[in-house]
């Protein structure tokens, strides 16, 4: 892969499994006319692929539709998505 740091979060890296069975590239012009698809900022879903405590890239759903996932590849995105966020706030609590 020729940016491994899209792969720095488990959401990066469900997502980019689902894109590379689908034989699209993992790169960020890609990724960026995805999310563009998606309605999404495309520097923002790149930056959450690279980095789990960065600005949320919003509702992941219209990635789910741009790339046609089935049921089980939807429940995955989401919940590499969401466990990895709750997982950082767990991370940022005062002790």
């Amino acid at each position: 892969m020729e940016h491994p740091e899209m792969k720095n979060t488990v959401f990066g890296e469900v997502l980019a499994e689902l894109l590379e069975e689908r034989g699209l590239e993992v790169t960020p012009f890609k990724v960026g006319k995805l999310a563009e698809e998606a309605s999404l900022d495309g520097w923002k879903l790149i930056n959450r692929m690279a980095a789990a405590d960065v600005e949320d890239a919003g509702q992941v759903a219209g990635i789910a539709t741009a790339l046609e996932l089935s049921e089980t590849e939807k429940v995955r995105l989401a919940v590499a998505y969401a466990f990895e966020r709750r997982a950082e706030e767990y991370l940022t609590l005062p002790a």
